[in-house]
């Protein structure tokens, strides 16, 4: 039997954790779509100090201009989506001198010392938000900056907690590995959503992120949303929650 759909989180008041400008859209945004103006929404980006993008020559500039850019990206991708916005000023993997092989690193975020103060810092604006959902990242393929997001959301309490698949890191996992990973965190899939009907808006959505989206990333996305989505919608997202 498929998980339910999208009806429970109707009318309710949700937070999204993104690590960075652009996560939330990339593995959500076909959820976040559907719920727009059926939700209180409001989209977190951690990780509001970066210095990496995809086109070289944005790269070559300072963090700050960098950080300007996903910014304005973040804001521009929230008001097409009427939900609210706010950004936290901690710097990335990037910044804090990890590479492409070190920032998968699962293990790192135990060690790295941004943890204890973001872990706090989302644990003090979920006290103060009240949020009645919190979605967050599962942290798949072990991305340090998801990781630690991930740890923060498995830190708070008194709130309902539900995670998703964090693109494009889920796409390079075959599904079977991809599911044997979460069950054995002590997950289990909560929601199930079909988001053919806005799959079309979701695609333009990840453009709106010129700074870090390519058709490399769009390809991942479809990938990943049409395995999700067999037996059932032709596209589909999933939502996780604990079994506890």
């Amino acid at each position: 039997m498929n998980p339910p759909s999208l009806e429970a989180l109707k009318g309710r008041r949700i937070l999204l954790l993104s690590p960075h400008a652009d996560d939330v859209a990339y593995s959500i945004g076909g959820i976040v779509a559907r719920l727009a103006t059926q939700a209180d929404i409001l989209l977190m980006t951690v990780f509001g100090r970066s210095g990496w993008a995809l086109p070289q020559a944005l790269c070559a500039e300072s963090a700050d201009a960098v950080s300007a850019v996903r910014e304005q990206e973040d804001r521009a991708y929230c008001a097409r989506r009427r939900i609210d916005y706010a950004l936290l000023p901690c710097p990335d993997s990037f910044l804090m001198g990890y590479d492409e092989a070190t920032e998968l690193s699962a293990a790192a975020a135990a060690d790295d010392p941004r943890t204890a103060d973001i872990v706090k810092l989302i644990g003090d604006a979920v006290a103060r938000l009240l949020p009645h959902i919190v979605l967050a990242p599962c942290g798949l393929g072990g991305h340090v900056d998801h990781q630690i997001v991930r740890l923060a959301a498995d830190a708070l309490e008194r709130v309902e907690v539900l995670y998703y698949e964090d693109l494009p890191y889920s796409a390079g996992l075959p599904l079977a590995e991809l599911d044997r990973q979460l069950s054995a965190q002590g997950l289990v899939p909560k929601v199930t959503a079909d988001i053919e009907i806005v799959l079309e808006g979701k695609c333009a959505d990840m453009w709106g992120y010129r700074s870090q989206t390519s058709e490399a990333t769009i390809a991942e996305m479809l990938l990943h949303a049409g395995r999700v989505g067999k037996g059932g919608a032709r596209y589909a997202e999933r939502l996780w929650c604990r079994v506890n």
